[in-house]
């Protein structure tokens, strides 16, 4: 069937089509436990990457500092609704960053001006917004895992920071440009995130599908290959106990 976005809104020419649109699409809502393994084989570790494997989509997750929690749990957040809670053991200056993987290749990797608009939207919860030195979710440039968010080439992303929702952009290495949106996450609210990049690069964001107060305007580069990402990390004490992520979607737009 369709995709949750684009259903009634995108029509197939023929099973070729349909079939390139849907590798380059993931959705999950968790509704069963992962898998995981390490990337390099074997159990999962607390400071490489590793795999994470649903029946739907595949993800790899690299450790911010040294978890002891070696994975991600799927959590019952009410009746029917499950979560994937990825604050693993909750201390100051650990966390995690997810994302489909980091090579040209790769099915989710996405080229500035050789690929349709596409999107990341992410739905999820956080229980104390104070404990959150980053938790963000866009698109950063196909490279290596950073243990800092501000050391990626190029970015673009929706953070929390203390419960203030943040635009944070970088280009070719420069500092990272921070712009207030004014809109606020209260602790253990639940909201949706939403980044979206037209065929030439130009950024725009969605907070519960409504453009933020105050937005701030960047273009990736040409011909960059971006992937999409979500990246959390605890700050002092209190931290930020669960961060459930409900639904995590990422694709062409319709």
């Amino acid at each position: 069937m369709p995709t949750p976005t684009v259903i009634s809104q995108y029509q197939y020419k023929d099973a070729i089509s349909r079939n390139i649109w849907d590798q380059n699409y993931q959705y999950e809502n968790w509704k069963t436990v992962p898998i995981t393994a390490a990337k390099a084989g074997g159990a999962t570790s607390g400071t490489a990457v590793n795999m994470l494997y649903t029946p739907n989509i595949t993800l790899e997750y690299d450790p911010l500092g040294t978890q002891t929690i070696l994975a991600p749990v799927v959590v019952s957040v009410s009746e029917g609704i499950s979560a994937l809670n990825i604050n693993m053991d909750q201390t100051e200056d650990d966390g995690i960053e997810l994302c489909p993987g980091i090579l040209n290749s790769n099915k989710m990797a996405f080229k500035i001006g050789d690929s349709a608009a596409f999107f990341f939207r992410v739905r999820f919860s956080i229980a104390d917004v104070s404990g959150t030195d980053d938790c963000a979710i866009g698109f950063r440039k196909v490279e290596a895992y950073q243990a800092n968010i501000d050391d990626y080439a190029d970015m673009a992303v929706l953070n929390v920071i203390s419960g203030d929702i943040k635009i944070e952009t970088i280009v070719g290495g420069a500092a990272t440009t921070t712009t207030d949106t004014t809109d606020n996450w209260a602790d253990a609210a639940t909201h949706e995130l939403k980044v979206l990049v037209s065929n030439a690069g130009v950024v725009t964001y969605k907070i519960d599908n409504a453009a933020p107060t105050v937005t701030a305007a960047f273009t990736f580069t040409d011909n960059l290959y971006v992937v999409p990402f979500f990246y959390f990390l605890n700050a002092a004490a209190p931290v930020a106990g669960a961060v459930n992520v409900l639904e995590w979607e990422c694709g062409f737009q319709s």
